[in-house]
């Protein structure tokens, strides 16, 4: 029986270059990780604005209630 050895990230039959081949074009895992991590970051901007907003809003609302 023959068996071929390569050096490297070379395929050693038909099915493995086509697997290669098919993840190499295939880009939708990487695309939903962008769409993942961009939503990520959106939430905690979002988080640490409410934040912001809503410990400034406290001190407001704690003032007015003392001027009345």
């Amino acid at each position: 029986m023959f068996t071929r050895w390569f050096c490297g990230p070379r395929a050693t039959n038909d099915v493995e270059r086509w697997a290669i081949a098919g993840m190499k074009e295939d880009s939708r895992g990487v695309t939903a990780i962008e769409y993942a991590l961009i939503a990520a970051l959106i939430a905690v901007a979002a988080i640490a604005a409410f934040t912001l907003v809503g410990t400034n809003l406290s001190t407001t609302f704690s003032y007015v209630a003392s001027q009345l």
